[in-house]
């Protein structure tokens, strides 16, 4: 007969054994993992398979884990904590609009009143306008000058709010008096021009962009309400080229808008409709290097991408509520970096997806795979 004491000794032994056995387990799983890229989830491409591709789903922002780089550790820590990365809180109230540049992801958030910046190069999240002076009501449109100054408008305080890269208060432009409903702000590169857009209302006749310096000079006025050349109904959006030109997505008219720097009307292109191609509820609106125009479009709940002329190329994403990259329920702000990389805001699933244009190699090679 063993003795009781041995047989609970044996038995924690037995116990420690397991966990230990449990745990090198894990370990092989986790090394197996990192070193097996066919255990990867397959990438999603548009235009889908059999088309050759041009667009594929890069990474979905929600908490500062989706740009921390995982290590080992990481994951171990996640392991033995009753919480880990993967479940740690959303950052998002309400996200309305975006813009990155050189590494710098800038999100406004309009219900919780303040501005989250995602540093992809030292993995890190913080907010800014949330004290002092430079305290938002309502961040609306943000905007990135060459510098990585910050621009907010602010339609709580009908102004543009500008912050350094690292969130300290620089200045506040325009004059409320100036203003019915500042909905969004442009800055070009060199931080000179700074475009305040006026999105008006029912009861207003201001519809129309103002034009300041980057002393928070006014300059002038571009536009007015209307249907004709250089006029608008309930504008919403603006982005730069890299000419320096200025364009406006003027959704009552259901078209973009595209004027020189000092604000001489160029051209205009779009029309309303139910195909791709046109405009139904047209959100926002951002332009890549090379001067294509991306279009977020509330009610086909996708965005799709023009070139210069106002010519369709490709539309990207579905609607839905599932939790799945390129499936959106409200598609909002817009921005594509310098890296080719797409950000596009999704205000009820509280999400940033993040797309990247293939290179022409790459394109080839995804083509010869599927051909194999």
């Amino acid at each position: 007969m063993t003795p009781i004491g041995v047989m609970r000794n044996n038995r924690g032994l037995n116990r420690k054994a397991m966990k230990a056995f449990v745990f090198m387990a894990f370990l092989i799983l986790l090394t197996a993992c990192a070193l097996n890229p066919a255990d990867k989830p397959n990438p999603l491409y548009w235009p889908p398979p059999p088309a050759e591709p041009y667009i594929v789903h890069e990474a979905t922002l929600r908490a500062e884990a989706d740009i921390r780089k995982v290590t080992l550790e990481d994951k171990l820590r996640d392991f033995s904590s009753t919480i880990s990365a993967a479940d740690q809180a959303n950052v998002f109230t309400k996200p309305y609009d975006v813009v990155a540049k050189k590494g710098l992801v800038v999100v406004s958030d309009t219900l919780a009143g303040h501005v989250l910046v995602f540093d992809t190069q030292r993995g890190k999240v913080y907010r800014i306008g949330w004290r002092l002076e430079g305290k938002l009501r309502s961040p609306l449109g943000v905007a990135l000058d060459g510098e990585l100054n910050i621009y907010v408008a602010d339609g709580g305080r009908n102004q543009v709010l500008v912050y350094d890269r690292l969130g300290l208060f620089l200045r506040a432009i325009g004059e409320q008096q100036k203003l019915a409903r500042l909905s969004d702000v442009a800055v070009t590169e060199d931080g000179r021009s700074v475009y305040l857009l006026d999105r008006g209302g029912v009861e207003s006749d201001w519809h129309r962009v103002l034009l300041y310096n980057s002393e928070g000079s006014f300059q002038r006025v571009i536009g007015k309400r209307g249907s004709g050349d250089g006029e608008f109904n309930h504008p919403v959006s603006m982005a730069v080229n890299s000419e320096g030109d200025l364009y406006v997505l003027d959704s009552g008219n259901f078209r973009v808008q595209q004027f020189e720097p000092n604000g001489q009307y160029l051209k205009s292109w779009g029309r309303p409709g139910r195909l791709m191609g046109d405009f139904a509820r047209p959100r926002a609106m951002a332009i890549d290097r090379q001067n294509n125009v991306y279009v977020t479009d509330g009610a086909f709940q996708n965005f799709q991408i023009f070139n210069s002329q106002g010519q369709l190329l490709l539309p990207v994403g579905v609607g839905g509520m599932a939790h799945r990259p390129g499936v959106f329920a409200l598609p909002a702000g817009i921005s594509v970096e310098d890296t080719d990389r797409i950000f596009v805001v999704d205000q009820i699933q509280r999400k940033i997806d993040v797309f990247r244009l293939l290179n022409p190699d790459e394109r080839q090679n995804i083509v010869n795979f599927r051909a194999e």
